[in-house]
């Protein structure tokens, strides 16, 4: 028999621990994977709509993952779990500044300026502010519960927490700024090319509500052959 000994460790993705017993612990382990979530949710929509928007959206996401990777390799400060008695090696055990926080609060500040600069909602102007102002809210309590959980949990400290939050922030800020007055430009252009006819990239760019322009296309489309049969 060969009586070579191996080292496991877990696959760290979805790996949460909390305190035995502490229920909301145990509910914000659970809120702590909104990114993770979040993430495969917009993989999702790519699959499903194929437009520019939502690419350039999962491609600042890639960006900030990799600003956070290399920060927190030249930053090199210790998670603050790496003193108490749970799993080691489960994790980076740098956590400066917060991976969680930083990827949760670019992906609502991009949804945000999404909502406020693009997205059309109803005639009624009343209706559009509360529909945006509960979106960008929810946006905003996520982000913070998500930063919130990773404190309590013991994953990171204030500061880090603080740090990814801003630093998530201006990428969101920025890579937003990028795409709407820059890349969105050339979104008609990247369509035409024989890739993007393979794959069926759409840019609905100038469409403020695609929900209701694709529930208006397939009603007129159903009746339309329902009237021929």
């Amino acid at each position: 028999m060969n009586n070579e000994t191996y080292e496991f460790k877990p696959l760290s993705l979805m790996f949460v621990e909390y305190k035995s017993g502490d229920l909301l612990g145990f509910i914000l382990a659970w809120i702590t994977m909104l990114p993770i979530l979040y993430v495969v949710s917009i993989f999702t929509v790519i699959i499903i709509r194929r437009d520019l928007t939502t690419i350039f959206y999962f491609f600042g996401f890639l960006i900030t993952e990799f600003t956070n990777f290399v920060l927190k390799n030249l930053i090199k400060q210790p998670r603050p779990y790496l003193n108490e008695h749970r799993s080691k090696g489960s994790f980076s055990k740098y956590g400066m500044p917060s991976d969680h926080s930083q990827v949760m609060f670019y992906f609502s500040t991009f949804f945000i300026l999404i909502v406020l600069f693009r997205y059309y909602i109803s005639q009624s102007k009343l209706i559009q502010i509360l529909m945006k102002s509960f979106l960008c809210v929810i946006a905003i309590f996520a982000a913070v519960l998500v930063a919130f959980s990773r404190v309590y949990l013991k994953y990171h400290t204030n500061e880090q927490v603080i740090a990814g939050s801003l630093l998530g922030i201006i990428c969101g800020s920025l890579w937003f700024f990028i795409v709407h007055t820059i890349l969105s430009k050339h979104f008609h252009y990247i369509t035409t090319w024989k890739i993007s006819e393979f794959l069926m990239i759409r840019d609905y760019t100038h469409i403020p509500n695609i929900l209701l322009f694709q529930y208006t296309a397939e009603r007129n489309e159903a009746r339309r052959k329902n009237k021929n049969n």
